[in-house]
């Protein structure tokens, strides 16, 4: 099975993708599964501070003719190993440029390479965010897997998304899996954030009491099981063999969630 990217992107700043990115790195921790994190946002790289211990690697994307190719270290690290990329703000543009000019999800150079792209696409449920995931499925016409992950952290209310008979006849055409990324509580966010922690520290943290330690459980479980339930990591290889080697984690369930 191919090595895979998992592309963190949204459409701008402070909808949590970073938040989801902490998400699918514990959660590729909990399964020992194989994995290389990559933090796009080199000016705050939050998430790779979060994770020294795991050597991430922060990666500049620019679209300056000079720098541009740098991007290509992630498709390099995902011969590898599967990879995790936190996308910064105003990345979506340059990430896709990158992907297009390269022909990265053709047919043929996926055979060819073994790697595969796959977008978790943070949506805060405006007409500007929805209008983007759609772009971006649209812009690789099908090629390019994405998963539409609804933040209920940013968008408490999602019924307007009902009445939106673009996005739901794409999702339902192509089966785009859709998740609803839960709100982890303000306290616990912000002691966490501030602290500039991952979620295993915050665990064993001092400070961080039972009653916190109990919500960010059931953040996390609630979260891993959205994740479990679409598939993505059924075929990730684990640490204790060789990657590109065909395992299967212990991940039961695979259903695509699809809007009605």
């Amino acid at each position: 099975m191919p090595n895979r990217i998992h592309l963190v992107d949204g459409e701008k700043g402070g909808i949590g993708k970073s938040m989801f990115t902490c998400v699918l790195v514990e959660y590729n921790q909990k399964y020992d599964l194989l994995y290389t994190l990559i933090d796009g946002d080199f000016k705050n790289a939050d998430v790779q501070q979060r994770y020294p211990e795991h050597e991430a690697q922060v990666v500049a994307l620019v679209e300056d003719e000079e720098n541009f190719f740098d991007i290509d270290i992630i498709f390099e690290t995902a011969l590898e190993t599967p990879v995790i990329v936190n996308l910064p703000a105003r990345a979506y543009g340059i990430i896709n440029k990158w992907i297009d000019e390269a022909g990265l999800v053709s047919p043929d150079f996926l055979e060819k390479s073994g790697v595969d792209i796959c977008k978790w696409f943070l949506c805060s449920g405006t007409p500007d965010s929805i209008k983007m995931f759609m772009d971006s499925f649209n812009c690789f016409e099908g090629q390019l897997k994405h998963v539409l992950v609804r933040n209920f952290g940013v968008c408490k209310d999602w019924s307007h998304m009902q009445g939106h008979d673009d996005i739901l006849q794409l999702i339902n055409k192509h089966q785009i899996p859709v998740i609803d990324f839960p709100k982890l509580s303000a306290k616990e966010r912000k002691f966490i954030e501030t602290k500039r922690l991952s979620f295993s520290q915050a665990m064993n943290h001092p400070d961080f009491y039972l009653i916190s330690q109990q919500r960010l459980h059931t953040f996390l479980e609630e979260s891993y099981s959205l994740i479990e339930n679409v598939g993505l990591f059924n075929d990730a290889p684990n640490r204790l063999i060789q990657p590109n080697i065909n395992t299967t984690p212990p991940l039961a369930k695979q259903p695509d969630k699809t809007v009605a």
